[in-house]
Order: structure tokens, then sequence, then C-alpha cells
């Protein structure tokens, strides 16, 4: 009689044990499927986020700068500053680059233009520091000399009647601005998922 009594008391107990568990490892599951940032992709979940913020940062800077230069070749002989054609395609562009960054590096955010607003003082403090640059390097003719160096470091010769263009300034604007925008992104959007986690807990 206490042997049946015993074994009955045991087996409510594990019982009850698995019943306690199981809610709580589903809990632990939901929290970290939940945790994880909306990609374009899973399996960019594999790559480091670093890595991730350097392919997109070479994407983006490639779609940018190809455009820029189709732009300036086409406005600057119209007689508009490459600075303020720079400042205008950036304007236009922070949207683009802050899907990209979305979908890539963060994840895409729940409220689109919250987000999107949030970030935007990035892009436009980033424009202004590129705009200021630009226009500076374009005072200087930095590309010119940029150019005659890296000529004379090859010991080529560079055409006369060639129509100058805005590839090394623009190279030089990529990296100061990357840097900026490398820096701030990390801050802010680290801050929002520090903050969506404390609402959690």
């Amino acid at each position: 009689m206490n042997m049946n009594t015993t074994a009955s008391s045991r087996n409510k107990r594990s019982h009850i044990e698995l019943e306690y568990a199981h809610p709580s490892s589903s809990t632990n599951t939901t929290i970290m499927t939940s945790s994880k940032p909306r990609l374009i992709h899973e399996s960019l979940h594999n790559i480091s986020q670093s890595i991730r913020f350097l392919v997109n940062g070479f994407l983006s800077q490639i779609i940018f700068m190809t455009t820029y230069n189709l732009l300036v070749s086409t406005f600057e002989p119209m007689g508009y500053p490459a600075s303020k054609i720079y400042a205008v395609f950036y304007t236009v562009y922070i949207p683009v680059g802050h899907a990209l960054g979305s979908l890539l590096v963060f994840g895409w955010p729940e409220k689109y233009l919250p987000s999107l607003m949030a970030n935007a003082p990035i892009g436009l403090t980033a424009m202004a520091i590129g705009t200021a640059l630009t226009g500076f390097l374009s005072k200087i003719e930095f590309n010119a000399k940029a150019d005659e160096w890296i000529s004379s470091l090859v010991g080529a010769e560079k055409p006369v009647e060639e129509e100058e263009g805005e590839f090394y300034s623009s190279l030089v604007v990529m990296v100061a601005t990357g840097v900026w925008c490398f820096v701030l992104s990390l801050y802010v959007n680290s801050e929002k998922k520090t903050d969506a986690k404390e609402k959690e807990l």
C-alpha cells in the first residue's frame, strides 16, 4: 500500500514538473525567435553584423558613386556645382540607404517611418560633411591633382582634352561619410535594441 502511494506521488510529481518545464521552454524559444532581426534572407543571420555592415556599405557606395558620377557628368556642364548635385542626390538617397541597411544589417523595423526618421539625422549630417568636403575638394581641384599623381606614379601621360570627373574626390568623401555613418548607425540601432529588450523584461 505504501509502495503504491509512493509510486503514485512520484508520477504526479514528474507530471507536474514536465507541465511546468514545457511553458518555460516555449517562452524561451519565442523570445529567441523574436529577438532575431528580420533580414532579406534567413541565411544572413549566419554572417556577423560587422561583415554585413561592410558588405552593405560597399554595395550602397557602388550604387551611390555610379549614380552620382553620372549626375555630375550630366549636370556639371550645365553650370551646377558638384557640391549642390551631391546634396540633392544624397537627400533623395537617404531612404534607399536606410532600406538597404534594414534588409541586410539591422533588420526591417516594425514601424518603418519612425525608424527612418531616427536614422535620417545620420544621413543629413553625413550629407553636410560630404557636401562641404566635396566643395572643398572641387575648389582645390583634388581630382585633377590625384589623376596627375597617379599618372606620374604609373608613368602614363594623361590626355590633354580629357573631361574631368569627380571619381577620386567621391572616393575620399565615401570613406569619410562611411566611417561617420558606421559609428552613428551602430549607436542608434543598438540603442533601439536595448530599449526593446528592457520593455520585454
